[in-house]
């Protein structure tokens, strides 16, 4: 298949190879709040302190658990609440289920019990379409042998050469039919949890660089906030080999207009000296100009005083200074 937008993988595998999808962009539904009980648990630090508060006070807010259980599983709990404690048993609120952990855990317990019932799938899971497909592998093989339904797979969103912008878990496929728009080709349903969705606004920061020139046009970046905007940065970042190299005792103009903190200073300083779509890397750009139009926008967003203590965002001053400490010569427009 030529330029495929979509692939699903089983372990290191594509399965499939797709034209389009539907069903996958959309307000990603939250986690539904779970019970569970930490039973066999001895709790201290931390966890010994929300435990008297929520003896107190009914409940107590503790964040991430990550814990080990006697079968030596790891795993963690979010946004976990703890609603009380009785005997070795403690009850404890979070986003969802465990996951796995790879941190060290601070929690250790016999069992971990779910005692809510489970959501129904109908509000977990949404059917997600991907269109156009031609099967391979063991998916083409089940597909043939007639199974009922396929095990969960990941999706990947590629660009036009085949290169990932995006992975994650998608689930099982759980139903192939004829594509009444692709000739010759099959649409596959996934059980696609709604948690991971992706929001609309992302689709568009990855179809800006599908194409092996990216965006075209600078600042394409102001579209975006938040997650996007990493996204935005992310794909950015990935494409400094495509971008021209830096010229010692050149001129680049910043356009400073919406440079109000860090990542929008980087994004503004990527696009002046590399072109639309790029960012900086480690580049040394010691030897040029740069011109920083609308500087006052920055300096009235950044402040000029240092922060003190924990790491925190740069000042305008400690921006300037750090282009000047490199070698470059900062006109302030």
């Amino acid at each position: 298949m030529q330029h495929p937008r979509y692939a699903l993988m089983s372990g290191p595998d594509a399965v499939a190879l797709c034209k389009d999808v539907r069903g996958l962009y959309g307000e990603p539904a939250h986690p539904a709040r779970a019970v569970h009980e930490l039973r066999d648990c001895r709790p201290d630090g931390d966890l010994a302190r929300a435990v008297a508060q929520a003896t107190a006070e009914g409940t107590a807010p503790f964040g991430t658990l990550h814990l080990r259980t006697r079968d030596g599983r790891a795993s963690f709990l979010d946004g976990v609440r703890v609603l009380g404690a009785h005997g070795d048993t403690v009850t404890v609120e979070s986003n969802g289920g465990p996951r796995r952990s790879y941190a060290w855990p601070s929690v250790h317990c016999a069992d971990l019990v779910r005692i809510s019932p489970p959501e129904p799938p109908e509000r977990t899971h949404a059917d997600v379409t991907f269109l156009g497909c031609s099967p391979r592998g063991a998916l083409r093989d089940a597909i043939a042998a007639g199974a009922p339904e396929f095990e969960t797979v990941r999706y990947q969103v590629l660009d036009s050469v085949g290169n990932g912008q995006h992975e994650d878990t998608a689930g099982p496929v759980v139903a192939w039919d004829t594509s009444a728009t692709h000739h010759g080709l099959l649409d596959l349903t996934v059980s696609f949890p709604r948690a991971g969705l992706i929001p609309p606004g992302r689709r568009e920061v990855w179809d800006l660089f599908h194409g092996y020139e990216g965006p075209a046009e600078p600042g394409t970046w102001r579209r975006f906030t938040g997650a996007d905007r990493v996204a935005w940065m992310d794909l950015a970042l990935r494409r400094r080999h495509r971008a021209p190299e830096v010229t010692p005792g050149a001129t680049y103009h910043l356009d400073g207009r919406d440079v109000i903190d860090e990542d929008t200073f980087s994004c503004a300083l990527g696009e002046a000296v590399l072109g639309p779509g790029h960012r900086l890397m480690e580049e040394d750009l010691g030897g040029i100009t740069l011109v920083w139009h609308h500087s006052d926008v920055a300096r009235a967003c950044l402040g000029v005083l240092p922060f003190a203590g924990r790491r925190l965002p740069e000042t305008f001053r400690q921006i300037v200074d750090g282009l000047r400490d490199e070698g470059v010569q900062v006109v302030l427009d």
